[in-house]
């Protein structure tokens, strides 16, 4: 039997912490909770995300490499195929970019659920 619940028509976008390896910095960037339809997927690819802390425990179950879906700042053909240059430091869409992130999807036919926003 499938879950009426099982919907991938919404996605969560989320403002993490992330571990720039190359740059050796902390980035907050933007990250969804699943792979978007339309054009909005052009703009996203999946990174492995490291541990912030030795306390923090990685989910190895059906994400043994923590992968996790990023919003990039330009499309995955101007990059290489999403995998772009991490030492570039603005690679990743941050919380500055969150109004172009809006008008980008209202442009788009994408809509925003801002009742359940905080």
């Amino acid at each position: 039997m499938e879950s009426p619940f099982k919907n991938h028509s919404s996605v969560v976008m989320y403002l993490e912490p992330y571990l720039n390896s190359f740059t050796k910095n902390y980035q907050n960037i933007i990250t969804l909770s699943d792979m978007p339809n339309g054009p909005l997927s052009n703009m996203v690819t999946t990174i492995s995300s490291p541990k912030l802390s030795p306390f923090q425990f990685l989910n190895n179950g059906n994400n043994p490499n923590n992968c996790i879906f990023v919003l990039l700042r330009y499309p995955k053909t101007v990059c290489g195929g999403g995998n772009g240059s991490l030492k570039n430091s603005d690679f990743f869409m941050g919380a500055d970019d969150i109004p172009s992130i809006f008008g980008y999807l209202r442009t788009n036919g994408y809509s925003i659920d801002t009742e359940i926003t905080k």
